[in-house]
């Protein structure tokens, strides 16, 4: 995660990363579902009410509130695919167009420190977001 250019959380389409889980193995078990979906939608951000001022990676849920990537992952997986996996673009388009102004972040307990992702080979749904997230920045996979 870059720290330059990292501002505090937003709602705007501008701030956020769509990313397609399309090749994801259970991606066909979501409906209605786009070509290029399901989707997650990411924001590298800052927390306002953190005081250090760290950056961290937030992931979208249907509920319009943002939840830090290593809280995200610390859910079953079930819940995740219900609360922060969408269908289709449009889905997203919807929710992104009916958020307030001021963000509202998710804090189910104290920060995760460490690795924000579950060891490799050991959470399917973190692995295709992961292997997505490197596609899209040009990264070897």
């Amino acid at each position: 995660m870059s720290k330059s250019n990292v501002c505090t959380i937003s709602n705007s389409f501008q701030d956020v990363r769509l990313i397609s889980l399309a090749a994801w193995r259970q991606a066909g078990e979501f409906s209605p579902r786009d070509r290029g979906g399901p989707y997650v939608v990411t924001q590298e951000a800052i927390d306002p009410e953190d005081i250090k001022g760290r950056a961290d990676e937030y992931v979208l849920g249907r509920s319009g509130k943002w939840l830090a990537l290593g809280h995200f992952y610390q859910l079953p997986v079930p819940e995740r695919r219900e609360q922060f996996v969408f269908g289709t673009a449009a889905e997203v388009m919807q929710i992104m167009s009916d958020l307030p102004s001021k963000p509202v972040i998710m804090r189910p307990g104290d920060r995760v420190e460490g690795d924000a992702e579950p060891a490799a080979g050991t959470d399917e749904m973190a692995t295709a977001i992961q292997a997505a997230k490197a596609k899209s920045s040009g990264a070897a996979s």
